[in-house]
């Protein structure tokens, strides 16, 4: 059965409605369509649109739609005490809201206050209604929790696996080199030839928080590598590092710290002991809402070892003074997608002039983390330009000629997790080197792939 209205009475209420619609879409034109995505709104936009959604929270506190678009809205704004304000009166109308629950957690775990994100999370991951995906995402947030609120904290990455390199033993593009300033052709045995390794590296890192209302910590990184040619034994590498030092909050500022440390390492080529190091550096600190950077300068007193596989490396033996400035960041409008840069001008001295050099370098990328196929994924596409300025030039090699390189890099990484803290990691690189003289210009494919642990 249906009602009719007698027709005075149904032109009044559509007289009515038709009027409450345009004074609705006068009032509220951001609303009066369907809303568009956060990510395609201008930060102007953006701004217009949380004016009006703030009087409507206030005007209709129950209605969730608003709420949640606020909360959005704020939140691509960096304003993220208000989103919370926005979610947490949507949890005091109803508490059954795994999204609203999960959304909490990610803004509280951003600003730090990791007990609140924890509580958020726990009741996320606690609900029937929360999706296995989500629920895998929230107990890593968990333990990623757990970490940092505990004194000490450990991170660890290792990996093992196959490489290839088209130019492994990094020989000139060509076989006419310079010699005593002469042209002159270059052996079969010193021309570029490709080769495979087996390699592994091992990485980690401790922190130790000293509680203190700063955020001051003790840090140490260890960094290990080492490689077994199949072909060129005299190229095996090995490499350790160790770093350690404090990291302490400026004053007031909990966003502002400095870290001077302490470094070692020691580097053996073809098995034998090639090159020691000591030396330090100390970097400044700035967390803002966008991300990180940190400039910092690093100095290394390098000696090099002499052996019967590299009679004369001695000679380059030296003090090395690294600058740089490191910075890192996400995009709001794209959920994964962070970036990485690094920008350094390197000093380094040798006992001969021309194994002394000026280097500038940039290096960036863009690491993205998505959901596929039932696992976690990281792509990782990157880029690296540098020059490198010698001293003097090599009487052996050209007495007329000061050796100038501009190295070009490109590669990118992808990274899968397979089973829990297991996954497997491959890379593509192409390195080139334009040069001044011909003894330096090559090229290089290096291609790696292999299972990782990382925890």
């Amino acid at each position: 059965m249906t009602l009719e209205l007698p027709s005075a009475r149904r032109r009044t209420a559509a007289t009515f409605f038709a009027a409450l619609g345009i004074a609705f879409a006068c009032a509220s034109p951001t609303l009066a369509q369907a809303p568009a995505a956060v990510a395609n709104l201008s930060e102007g936009q953006l701004r217009a649109e949380w004016d009006v959604l703030f009087k409507r929270t206030l005007v209709e506190p129950q209605n969730f739609d608003i709420a949640f678009r606020y909360a959005e809205i704020s939140t691509r704004l960096g304003d993220y005490e208000a989103a919370i304000g926005a979610l947490e009166r949507m949890l005091f109308y109803t508490r059954s809201l795994p999204r609203v629950e999960l959304e909490l957690g990610l803004l509280y775990f951003r600003l730090g206050s990791y007990e609140m994100a924890r509580s958020h999370f726990e009741s996320a991951a606690g609900n029937a209604a929360t999706p296995p995906d989500v629920r895998a995402r929230v107990e890593a947030f968990l333990r990623e929790i757990e970490k940092r609120l505990s004194p000490s904290q450990y991170a660890f990455y290792a990996q093992v696996g196959l490489r290839y390199q088209s130019n492994a033993n990094a020989g000139p593009n060509s076989a006419v080199v310079r010699a005593l300033g002469f042209d002159a052709t270059l052996g079969s045995a010193f021309q570029r030839q490709p080769d495979w390794n087996a390699f592994g590296v091992i990485s980690g890192r401790y922190v130790y928080d000293f509680e203190t209302q700063r955020g001051d910590t003790w840090e140490t990184n260890l960094t290990s590598y080492y490689s077994r040619q199949f072909k060129f034994g005299r190229l095996n590498l090995g490499l350790a590092e160790l770093d350690t030092g404090p990291r302490l909050g400026l004053g007031t500022l909990a966003n502002v710290s400095v870290r001077p440390y302490a470094l070692v390492n020691a580097i053996t080529l073809g098995d034998r002991t090639f090159q020691t190091a000591v030396g330090g550096g100390a970097s400044l600190r700035y967390q803002a809402t966008w991300g990180t950077i940190e400039p910092g300068i690093e100095i290394r007193e390098r000696a090099y070892r002499n052996s019967d596989l590299y009679p004369t490396v001695a000679d380059q033996t030296g003090r090395q003074t690294i600058g740089y400035v490191m910075a890192s960041g996400f995009f709001e409008s794209v959920p994964g997608l962070r970036w990485q840069t690094k920008v350094s001008t390197t000093r380094s001295t040798g006992r001969l002039g021309y194994y002394s050099y000026r280097q500038v370098g940039i290096e960036g990328a863009l690491p993205y983390e998505f959901d596929g196929l039932g696992r976690r994924w990281t792509f990782a596409p990157s880029l690296g330009y540098f020059e490198t300025r010698y001293d003097q030039p090599n009487l052996l090699v050209d007495p007329t000629t000061r050796r100038f390189d501009r190295e070009y890099r490109i590669g990118a990484m992808v990274d899968v997790n397979v089973y829990q803290n297991i996954g497997f990691a491959a890379q593509v690189q192409y390195m080139r080197t334009l040069s001044s003289l011909p003894n330096y210009r090559t090229q290089n494919w290096v291609v790696s792939l292999g299972p990782t642990v990382k925890f």
